[in-house]
């Protein structure tokens, strides 16, 4: 009986992988250019340009250099879901930022799973203790997932970014190590079901 429930669970798991994109084959490299040019995702960027072959070929070469950001990209149950990556890696103040985005097909839940995720694998694996980001004004929801799990909102400029045509404001928010390991078991268990549904590994 007891097998048959474990068997339940592994079976509705979503198998999630992040791999690096430098370890990835061709076709999910290339897969990733589809997802950056998907309306929702170039939305929220900077910028909201479709993005051509070319330069998705230099994007993946500068990656593969430079040693201050390590880019996962987010495979659910072997497809390219989304990406997830910590930039402008500063080993002598121990901070860096972060970003990610997902398909708007596999959400449900997993953008929170993969916080709690990454955020641990930055304080505990990078052995970091600050992290920050950077989230234009127009995209509330995730404003409001970073506060979800500790994130302070530490400035917003005005007019920061010229963005379809208006220039738009740019919240900068942060999180300490300390904080992080003030709040985690809390989350971890307000988010036991959410982070149940998920079988989260990642390639490093």
């Amino acid at each position: 009986m007891i097998q048959e429930i474990i068997n339940k669970v592994v079976q509705i798991m979503s198998k999630v992988i992040l791999r690096e994109i430098k370890e990835c084959t061709s076709e999910q490299k290339y897969s990733v250019r589809d997802l950056r040019n998907k309306l929702n995702i170039r939305k929220a960027m900077y910028t909201d340009h479709e993005v051509a072959v070319e330069e998705h070929i230099e994007w993946m070469k500068k990656i593969e250099t430079d040693d201050k950001q390590i880019v996962f990209v987010v495979l659910v149950e072997e497809v390219v879901s989304g990406v997830v990556s910590v930039n402008e890696i500063d080993r002598l103040h121990k901070k860096s930022d972060w970003a990610f985005y997902l398909d708007e097909k596999v959400r449900g839940g997993l953008g929170a799973a993969l916080e709690f995720t990454f955020i641990n694998f930055v304080f505990e694996e990078l052995q970091l203790e600050k992290l920050n980001c950077e989230v234009i004004e127009t995209n509330i929801a995730v404003v409001k997932l970073h506060k979800k799990f500790g994130f302070v909102v530490e400035g917003f400029r005005r007019d920061n970014i010229l963005k379809g045509g208006r220039r738009i404001g740019v919240f900068f928010m942060g999180l300490t190590k300390a904080d992080w390991n003030n709040c985690r078991a809390g989350l971890q268990q307000k988010y036991a079901k959410t982070l149940e549904k998920f079988d989260i590994k990642m390639e490093y």
